[in-house]
């Protein structure tokens, strides 16, 4: 209800995180595939076991699982901000400093939202407003 910034998903949060959980995954079954083999040896090594079926089912499960996991877990926490009052000059030092591609604008001595700043953003200022610079 405050509109109080306390974090951000961005597109290299996601990609990040969406990486992280394959190659979670595909260890994983690796290390079925193992067990399973191993497993399968103590029991009958002449016969072929077929797992696909199983490590189908619990890769599905667990992707589902973890793609609707809290949006908490994929944010970036601690961002950088800025006021509303700060200059299109400072906001594009801080976005360059920080190697981000946005920052979130709060109003002035509290962390509610109030916009956004984006790379795009000076790109645009830049073009329509080059004077300013």
């Amino acid at each position: 209800d405050d509109n109080n910034v306390i974090g951000l998903v961005t597109y290299k949060e996601v990609a990040a995180a969406k990486q992280r959980l394959w190659n979670k995954e595909q260890k994983r079954l690796r290390q079925e595939a193992r067990e399973a083999a191993e497993a399968s040896s103590k029991t009958d090594p002449n016969k072929p076991s077929d797992n696909s079926n199983f490590h189908r089912k619990g890769a599905n499960a667990s992707r589902d699982r973890k793609l609707g996991s809290a949006l908490k877990g994929w944010m970036k926490q601690h961002v950088r901000i800025i006021e509303a009052s700060t200059t299109m000059a400072e906001a594009e030092m801080v976005l360059l400093e920080n190697d981000v591609g946005c920052i979130p604008v709060v109003a002035d001595g509290s962390k509610q939202l109030v916009g956004m700043v984006t790379r795009t953003d000076l790109l645009r200022q830049h073009q329509y407003y080059p004077t300013l610079h």
